[in-house]
């Protein structure tokens, strides 16, 4: 009876088998034994089948993102002063889209496009019939575009080169400036060591190029017959504007930043950055005149065919090692300091020449007299500058303190730029939200407080006391400009004079410093951000309170003290609302 089972069994299955067109192996007989029934699996099991290898993809490799970001903004009565309206208001859009392409694990290339613009500033925007530029500065720009070559020499050395964004330790001398509609990119080479013990980054790039090269594309920089022209017009609206060149584009030759960044890792709990900046900017001559007119036309001071060579030396200490500059500790700091020095390319007159001596010059090209010094000595820069941020974490909240120090100059006339030079920051987050002043000539000190609410966001409060840490200098604003005439000051170090004075620097550029101010601001910060599905909704707004250094120049008594007018207005206002999308 077995055998006739199994001999039907196989009839069934040759049948099967040619009707579908194929021939069938004899099926064996049924094995007697555990051996003859493993051998019988191994001969009837079906062959795998070898798949063929497929050539590499194009997409194998291939990233991309995009971020689109909106945010209104308004600012009112930064000026402090009650009968001028500088309140402004305007909507920025930022837009970037990113590829990537891995075409080994170690060459990298990345392009990220951009698209800075302002809402309604567009041509389009008045008739409808056009979106073409307007001659306005938003623009559709290369924000990145590099290659990167990695582990050369079998060695965790890698080969940056190209436009690329560069940051490092807290931004606060080099920054990506993203919070800005546009921000912030470097063309150049970078090299960097990449270890678990230390990371090394040595970088040169280009911040101006003077020559056009012969194919069309042409330069912003250098001697030219016509440049762009710009209005310049008083902070407070007192004066009218006026139009002028843009004496710095035409000024400038080759330009280069350079660096040398080191950070030790010895654990995770302290990493330690050591770093040498430079920043070199070359100075032309604006015709071929014997005077050196770039400048101070026909002055010991102009720098024209001169090197501005600024160094600077710095060493920060922190323990914020992980993602997002967080701590693996309860108690969390940051320290840093740095010194400035180099010389500025000007030949000024010496303190010690009170007699000034000087001779009488004719430049035969232009047909006229000018003045030079017979003695002179190089302006030199002198500066520092101090940073200091701690925290402690409690569940979801953390509580900080923060003090920061940047150099001012006590007198303007000397040998010396006691100025601390700011370089290319990211100070948003530092010294008050409403962007009041860079870390140039001030004192801040501050407490903060944030919130950690999880799904429903984030929220922190901020209270800034910012002054002058030389009441003779100037005032600087987020970008490093001296704010003349916007808060008290005196060019010059006049400590015992106090007679009224009849112009804005005072007689002789000497207003006293016992009718100086300190006091710049008084800074109160809300800022609370949330997650939305793919979204991050943030809104911020601050309360700016101006202290005596504003406060005594608006109502300035020393210039008509029997005009004067109360014009102060102590409070300004600065609120912002913005949508991120990113993926």
């Amino acid at each position: 009876m077995r055998r006739l089972s199994i001999a039907l069994f196989s009839f069934y299955l040759f049948i099967s088998f040619e009707l579908f067109g194929q021939t069938v192996a004899p099926v064996p007989e049924a094995p007697t034994s555990q051996n003859q029934l493993q051998k019988t699996n191994l001969e009837v099991s079906p062959k795998e089948e070898t798949k063929p290898t497929l050539p590499p993809s194009w997409s194998d490799g291939f990233t991309a993102g995009a971020l689109v970001r909106v945010r209104p903004e308004m600012k009112y009565n930064f000026d402090f002063n009650r009968n001028t309206n500088d309140n402004v208001d305007f909507t920025g859009q930022k837009i970037q889209f990113w590829v990537q392409k891995e075409f080994t694990k170690d060459v990298i290339a990345k392009i990220t496009f951009q698209d800075a613009r302002l809402w309604g500033a567009e041509k389009g925007s008045l008739t409808g019939l056009s979106t073409a530029n307007d001659g306005t500065r938003q623009s559709t720009d290369v924000r990145e575009a590099y290659i990167e070559v990695k582990n050369n020499l079998g060695l965790p050395l890698h080969i940056q080169a190209g436009r690329q964004i560069l940051r490092y330790g807290d931004e606060r001398l080099v920054g990506s400036l993203d919070w800005t509609n546009v921000g912030r990119s470097f063309d150049g080479l970078r090299i960097k060591w990449e270890d678990k013990y230390i990371s090394s980054h040595i970088f040169v790039t280009s911040v101006s190029e003077r020559h056009s090269d012969i194919a069309g594309n042409t330069t912003s920089f250098g001697v030219k017959n016509q440049y762009n022209t710009y209005m310049d017009c008083p902070y407070n609206g007192t004066k009218p504007c006026t139009a002028k060149l843009d004496a710095q584009r035409q000024e400038l030759g080759d330009s280069y930043f350079t660096g040398f960044y080191n950070t030790l890792k010895p654990s995770d709990y302290l990493h330690i950055d050591l770093y040498y900046l430079g920043l070199q900017k070359e100075y032309l001559r604006t015709n071929q005149s014997l005077i050196l007119t770039t400048g101070e036309p026909g002055t010991p001071e102009s720098r024209a065919g001169r090197w501005d060579v600024l160094h600077t030396y710095g060493i920060r200490l922190t323990n914020k090692t992980q993602t997002g500059k967080k701590s693996l500790q309860a108690f969390d700091y940051s320290f840093e300091y740095a010194v400035q020095t180099g010389t500025t390319g000007k030949s000024i007159r010496p303190r010690w020449d009170d007699h000034r001596t000087e001779v009488t010059l004719f430049d035969s090209l232009t047909n006229t007299n000018y003045n030079r010094s017979i003695y002179s000595e190089k302006e030199r820069y002198k500066t520092y500058a101090f940073g200091a941020d701690l925290g402690y974490t409690v569940g979801k909240m953390r509580v900080g303190v923060a003090y920061d120090v940047g150099s001012g100059d006590p007198n303007r006339t000397d040998g010396s730029i006691a100025s601390f030079q700011n370089l290319f920051h990211t100070n948003h987050l530092f010294y008050g939200m409403a962007d009041q002043v860079s870390w140039v000539n001030m004192k801040s000190k501050s407490v903060n407080a944030s919130y950690n609410l999880g799904t429903y966001g984030s929220f922190r409060i901020d209270y800034f006391a910012i002054e002058k840490h030389k009441l003779q200098d100037s005032w600087y604003d987020i970008a490093g400009v001296a704010k003349s005439g916007a808060s008290t000051e005196s060019i010059t170090n006049n400590q015992y004079d106090t007679s009224h004075v009849l112009t804005e620097n005072g007689t002789g550029n000497n207003r006293p410093v016992s009718m100086l101010g300190k006091s710049l601001f008084r800074e109160l910060d809300f800022k609370y951000n949330v997650p939305y599905q793919n979204l991050i909704l943030e809104c911020g707004y601050s309360m700016i309170y101006a202290g005596d250094a504003i406060q005594n120049k608006v109502n300035d008594r020393t210039i008509q003290s029997q005009a004067y007018t109360n014009q102060f207005a102590k409070t300004a206002q600065f609120a912002y609302l913005m949508v991120t999308a990113q993926f």
